[in-house]
């Protein structure tokens, strides 16, 4: 063949990128992680130098904390997907690896990832003290980069549960959870919920599989500051009869409203000593997943996904729970009619 014929001749289609995700994933999608810092330190007062006596680093965001959840339940196949940006960032993959036995799926940005710092007194009279970095501003160059290696996995059935929990960051995010759901429906992948803000009012049909938040969340949505019991069920209503399979409201120790297939029920925690609340929600998330991939009843579901997160409380790191701690409280849920 000659050089001319060669170049005329047409070429082979390329090969189609390498799917970063294994099938069968559970993949749990944080658009606004953090590094969590901790610090103790003794008696102070403001304007004090205190110097700290520890200091404990864990990758926040609800994500996160789902999967890390996860993995403490015994699911090998979890994956963290998120937006990581600087020195921070790089961190916060080396914590997930090393310090959660985690692979984290995540997209570069140029904006650093955040730093809450929680300043511990070791004064019980003493209350935390949380410091928040701004949210980082995500480019929707960012976004696109991360939404459609996902939506290429779910289409290509790739992925067995989705988690899209936590906060949108910058307004090239708000939308990403729902285009998620949207794609992840026609291919009957699970999708559970746990978001507030622009990301949840981005949602519309159809619907998640599961949605969870929390009674100050719902208010949010509603625009009330303090939703009563008739509004909060008429929002648990309007989600089920748009096709959402379980949809809960919790308000931290107290019970949780629920609709269980359109049923609005009352679910009781069972007692713990609390040592710290925060992750709990997400811990909860995680049980409903893991009841779900296991096909039980939804109430069922939310006996295990309450427990879960009572159990989350009666720690100090966000997602350090085991399955038989979380299947003996269990039996200490009480579910009844609202």
């Amino acid at each position: 063949m000659s050089r001319a014929a060669s170049a005329d001749a047409p070429s082979d289609p390329p090969s189609p990128a390498p799917s970063p995700f294994s099938s069968g994933s559970l993949l749990c999608v944080t658009l606004n992680p953090c590094l969590d810092k901790t610090l103790v330190v003794p008696a102070w007062l403001p304007g004090d130098k205190v110097r700290g006596t520890q200091v404990e680093e864990v990758v926040g965001g609800k994500g996160n904390n789902v999967a890390r959840a996860l993995k403490r339940l015994g699911h090998t196949q979890v994956r963290p997907a998120t937006l990581l940006g600087g020195a921070v960032g790089r961190r916060c993959v080396e914590l997930l690896r090393l310090q959660d036995g985690l692979d984290p799926w995540t997209v570069a940005t140029e904006a650093p990832t955040r730093v809450i710092l929680t300043v511990r007194s070791q004064d019980p009279r003493t209350p935390d003290t949380a410091f928040f970095d701004p949210d980082p501003a995500i480019t929707d160059t960012e976004a696109a980069r991360f939404l459609n290696p996902i939506r290429a996995a779910i289409q290509a059935r790739r992925i067995r549960l989705l988690v899209l929990a936590g906060s949108s960051p910058s307004p090239a995010t708000d939308r990403l959870f729902a285009q998620l759901v949207h794609e992840a429906h026609p291919a009957s992948i699970p999708t559970f919920l746990d978001t507030y803000g622009a990301a949840l009012t981005a949602l519309e049909p159809p619907c998640p599989t599961v949605i969870h938040v929390n009674r100050h969340e719902a208010g949010q949505f509603l625009g009330v500051p303090s939703p009563d019991l008739p509004s909060l069920k008429e929002l648990l209503h309007r989600w089920a009869h748009g096709g959402v399979r379980l949809a809960a409201i919790t308000d931290g120790p107290r019970p949780v409203l629920a609709a269980l297939d359109g049923q609005i029920v009352r679910a009781l925690p069972p007692a713990v000593r609390e040592v710290n609340p925060v992750g709990s929600g997400d811990c909860m998330l995680a049980g409903l997943a893991d009841a779900w991939l296991r096909r039980l009843p939804p109430e069922a579901c939310l006996r295990f996904g309450l427990a879960a997160g009572s159990a989350n409380a009666a720690t100090w790191t966000a997602g350090a729970i085991s399955r038989s701690e979380v299947e003996a409280l269990a039996a200490h849920v009480r579910i009844e009619p609202a």
